[in-house]
């Protein structure tokens, strides 16, 4: 039982819930049943014998009052009028009017109720009872049946045919509550007593007619119900019991169950489920009665595990996968977050990829290009789906290193080169992260096979392309160099040299030739040979890349038409710097050819000297005279090319002929006695003859 409540209904009428799967919760349920049951169907059973004049009159003035309360407490209850008088009466049992909402109906039926007949204090109510429950009044499926005994004496037992047991039954089984009202004498034996406890009604005794249609409505609003409940649409994840399984009150009080909600452990999170729970009061679904059970099973959260790629050099490729575990089949995406160095508290993304989730729960970054040296991180964001959370890995757990990259350097260094010549060195490096800085070039001198001690060094900014140059730098002697190039690094990228022996330049060295001798001499006359005179003594051709001297033993004396003492003749070269150096000499000279004055020389020599540079040539003669005619009377260094013409002789002192054929070099002739006159013997005579060249300049 329970106290007046509130308004009739359920309450709550509404239950949310967010248990998570195989949680419960236990919930008391308020039902607050209605002051006059549900659909009621009131069929008023009145004994209309001579004595009841006064009662009748009282329900047919009060008959609207009785009609519009039960009406406005339950606007579908429908009302029959039925009477019931003595056995000898010519009608004892008579429905007036049948179930109806039409008031006026009823109020029309009761208006036909007459008090008469009646000719013993026993009246005919308990056959009145049967017929009312077999089937005289049509009582509605699934109503609250009320029936209203009014009288003032008991009845006949049996009543035309039909025992007061018979009555009891008949009213059971059509479920009908009798309401009794007692006018003096209609309970003397207890057979009002005994039908109001069969059928769960009230006994209403010792009333006057003024009281009859108050008692009534009081009666109406004060009836016991009882409250069951059903399950409706329940989804079978959630389960749903209420204890006890009915309660019984009287109406308008408030009947309390106990409900305990359980979710089953196969609930998907992130699903909702639904239940009804219907409360009938005798049996009847009233609008407000039924509770509606929402229950949002909460998403779970799954844990998100990542891996980073490992450790790059500057500009190489990161990446990140990550792993859900603990969810229910996630679906969905990850955003994965890259920051750069010093973005500790991952503000700022560098970059942004989306992976799907597959069904193994992962999702990956793919590949990303990494900046500069520094430690990157990632943050790896689940999206979260239908039934999961969203989950975000923290800053900091997934650090990427990225260190210096090590280009490559390759070189080209120049090719081969004479000695003495230049050579120089470049250097592209490539692979790296946008390299800068400077490239140091050295260069090693032949022998120097490990690359120890530098001759030279260079150092160059690389450009933009990443190429630096050593420019020229000046070589020494033949034989084999070695460069090295090593680029200096930067923030993003490691220093790199060039392995010794990488870079080799060949340089070739001069060639070194030349010739001299003392004198060579032809005279003929009239086709006679007077003097052939080869060259004495010579060198011969001397060619040579090395450091040497090439001399011949001088010759002691010439006689004849020419006589030359201490002839000698000698050609010396030098390597690097390459140089050739003839020289030839001769104490004294006379030459005395008929018909061509006697020529006379003192000591004579001539130099001829070429380097790379070019070359040049001496000439000294002690004294010369031809006949009579003195050309130079002491020592002299003669001026190249000195001309001289004494009769029919020529002299060309200091006679120097440059040629670049097949190297360059110049011929130094300290005299050159040429005769060349009609009736005279042709005379060609060369003294002191040196010559130097070289080849293989820079």
């Amino acid at each position: 039982m329970g106290t007046a409540s509130a308004a009739p209904g359920v309450t709550p009428a509404d239950v949310t819930l967010d248990l998570a799967p195989g949680g419960s919760k236990t919930i008391t349920k308020t039902v607050s049943t209605p002051a006059v049951p549900p659909k009621p169907d009131i069929a008023f059973l009145i004994d209309t014998t001579g004595s009841m004049g006064g009662v009748i009159s009282n329900v047919r003035t009060n008959a609207n009052t009785i009609l519009s309360t039960v009406a406005s407490a339950q606007p579908d209850a429908q009302f029959a009028v039925a009477e019931y008088k003595d056995m000898g009466d010519a009608t004892p049992f008579r429905v007036a009017q049948n179930l109806t909402a039409n008031q006026a109906d009823v109020t029309n039926g009761l208006n036909t109720l007459v008090a008469s007949g009646g000719g013993d204090i026993p009246e005919d109510g308990i056959n009145g009872l049967f017929q009312v429950a077999s089937g005289a009044v049509g009582f509605r499926p699934n109503s609250t049946r009320i029936v209203l005994l009014i009288g003032d004496a008991p009845s006949h037992d049996p009543s035309n045919g039909h025992t007061l047991a018979n009555a009891i039954s008949a009213l059971q089984a059509a479920d009908i509550t009798v309401l009794a009202f007692d006018l003096a004498g209609l309970n003397s034996s207890g057979q009002a007593t005994a039908i109001t406890d069969a059928t769960d009604g009230q006994l209403f005794s010792g009333l006057n007619a003024s009281e009859v249609s108050d008692t009534i409505l009081a009666a109406l609003h004060n009836l016991p119900v009882t409250v069951t409940h059903q399950l409706r649409d329940c989804d079978p994840n959630l389960s749903v019991s209420l204890t006890p399984d009915s309660r019984t009150v009287t109406s308008g009080d408030d009947a309390t169950f106990t409900e305990v909600v359980t979710v089953g452990a196969g609930a998907a999170p992130g699903s909702t489920l639904t239940c009804k729970v219907d409360f009938l009061i005798n049996g009847v679904l009233s609008p407000g009665f039924t509770e509606t059970i929402t229950e949002h099973v909460p998403k779970v959260t799954p844990s998100i595990a990542t891996t980073p790629s490992g450790q790059v050099p500057a500009g190489g490729n990161v990446s990140d996968t990550a792993t859900l575990t603990g969810g229910y089949h996630p679906t969905g995406t990850v955003t994965f977050k890259l920051y750069g160095p010093g973005d500790t508290d991952c503000t700022t993304p560098i970059e942004t990829r989306t992976g799907t989730v597959s069904g193994s729960g992962t999702a990956a970054s793919g590949n990303i290009a990494a900046g500069g040296v520094g430690t990157y991180r990632w943050v790896a964001s689940y999206s979260g789906d239908d039934a999961n959370n969203p989950v975000t890995s923290p800053c900091g757990d997934e650090e990427v290193e990225v260190v210096k990259a090590t280009p490559g350097i390759t070189t080209t260094p120049s090719g081969s080169v004479p000695a003495g010549g230049v050579v120089s060195d470049t250097a592209a490096v490539s692979g790296g992260y946008h390299p800068t800085g400077s490239v140091t070039f050295k260069l090693y001198a032949p022998g120097d096979t490990d690359c120890t001690t530098p001759i030279e060094t260079r150092t160059e900014d690389l450009s933009g392309s990443g190429t630096a140059a050593s420019g020229n730098v000046t070589i020494g002697a033949a034989g084999t160099y070695r460069w090295t190039a090593t680029y200096s690094g930067d923030a993003n990228n490691n220093s790199v040299t060039s392995p010794c022996s990488d870079e080799q330049v060949t340089v070739t060295p001069q060639k070194l030739t030349g010739r001299a001798y003392g004198l060579t001499a032809s005279a003929a006359l009239a086709g006679i040979q007077l003097v052939n005179i080869a060259r004495t003594p010579d060198t011969g051709p001397i060619s040579t890349t090395s450091t040497g001297t090439t001399s011949v033993p001088c010759t002691a004396s010439l006689s004849g038409l020419i006589s030359a003492h201490a002839l000698c003749a000698k050609v010396a070269t030098t390597e690097f710097p390459g140089k050739s150096v003839a020289t030839a000499s001769i104490d004294d000279t006379s030459i005395g050819i008929t018909g061509i004055p006697v020529i006379t020389v003192g000591a004579i020599k001539s130099t001829s000297t070429t380097t790379c540079g070019g070359s040049a040539g001496t000439t000294t003669i002690a004294s010369l005279k031809v006949g009579n005619t003195v050309v130079i009377s002491e020592p002299t260094n003669v001026q190249p090319n000195t001309t001289v013409n004494v009769g029919v002789v020529k002299l060309v002192l200091n006679e120097q002929t440059s040629f670049t054929t097949p190297d360059k070099g110049l011929t130094v002739n300290a005299v050159h006695v040429t005769v060349n006159a009609l009736g005279l013997a042709k005379t060609d005579v060369v003294l002191a003859s040196a010559e130097s060249d070289i080849g293989n300049c820079p």
